[in-house]
Order: C-alpha cells, then structure tokens, then sequence
C-alpha cells in the first residue's frame, strides 16, 4: 500500500512547525535569554554560526515550503538544505568549546538539539521525497503549485515572519556584540 504524496506533505508541514516552536525555545530563550551566547567572547563562533543558521532558515522556507518548487528553485533549495547541513555540524563541533565555562551543554539541551535535528531532517525529507523526478530538471518551470494546500500555507505565514525576525536579531545582536568588543579593545590601547 503506497501513502498518498499529500499526506506526506502534511506529516512535513506539522514536522516543520513543531522544529519552528522547539527552535524557538532553544535559540530565544536558552541561546540568547538564558545563556545570552552573543555576549560571551568565548561563545562568539557559535553565535555567528546560529546567525547563520538562522538566515539559512527563511530561505529554506521560501524556496521549498512556500511554494511547490521545481527546477533552479528546487535546487537552489536544496543547496540552502546542505548549506545548512554544514554549517550545523561546525556549530556540534564547537559547542563543546563554547561551553565550557558554562559546564558545557546541558542534558536537556543536548537532547532538545538532537531532537530538532531530527524533526527538520525528517520534514524535508518528506517534503523532498515526493517531488516527481520530472520536479528536478532544471529545465521545469521554478513553481510546480502556487501551494502545498491550506495547512501548509498556515504554517508558512505562522512561521515565516517569525524566522526573518529571528534572523535579524541574531544578526544584530552579533554585530553588536563585535561592535562593542571593538570599542573595548579600542578604549583599553588609548589606556
């Protein structure tokens, strides 16, 4: 028995949604409320490459979960997705240093990433594996559908604007945090 394409779709969307919300709580309250990582020198890198991330998200969205994307769009989506890939495993490999002094990454936390992880892996996946081959030519028209039906466009405008407004916070905050060392290091030479 094979599974209809557009429940796979749905089971995506609600993937998509639930890592949104669980993302949420890790970048905005532990990353930047609890831990405040922006402002740690030590854990500069790792804000930058959650900056990153949090960029690499909307445009994911837009050009994989907005619209039913074929051809350069699809592929340009789908090289956002490794980008992403890449650049999550170098925020796994320099956690651990990053942490330190905090005691390094929680239980909890620890758990809550492996758990996003696998929600945003398995959501576009789905959403990936049942494009028709025809979807992947780069010759296809970039919209196959104006959309994926009506609960994902829910999901889209629910998670979308929130997603640009992380990502421009992260970058503010990083930008500030570089700003400010740059003064400090400035003021402590004129000493």
């Amino acid at each position: 028995m094979q599974v209809p394409s557009e429940l796979l779709v749905t089971v995506s969307f609600a993937l998509l949604l639930a890592y949104a919300v669980l993302a949420g709580v890790d970048g905005l309250y532990i990353h930047l409320y609890r831990l405040r990582l922006h402002a740690r020198p030590e854990s500069r890198r790792e804000h930058w490459l959650h900056t990153g991330r949090a960029i690499l998200f909307p445009m994911t969205l837009a050009s994989l979960y907005a619209v039913d994307a074929a051809g350069w769009l699809l592929w340009s989506g789908f090289a956002i997705v490794i980008a992403d890939l890449v650049v999550g495993a170098r925020d796994l490999w320099c956690e651990a240093e990053s942490r330190e002094s905090l005691g390094g990454l929680t239980a909890l936390e620890s758990t809550l990433h492996g758990v996003l992880v696998m929600l945003q892996t398995s959501s576009t996946t789905l959403l990936l594996a049942v494009k028709p081959a025809s979807a992947w030519l780069l010759a296809a028209p970039p919209v196959m559908a104006e959309s994926y039906g009506p609960f994902a466009d829910l999901v889209v405008l629910a998670v979308l604007p929130g997603a640009v407004a992380v990502a421009f916070l992260h970058l503010w905050l990083a930008l500030a945090a570089s700003g400010s060392r740059r003064e400090a290091a400035v003021y402590s030479l004129n000493e």
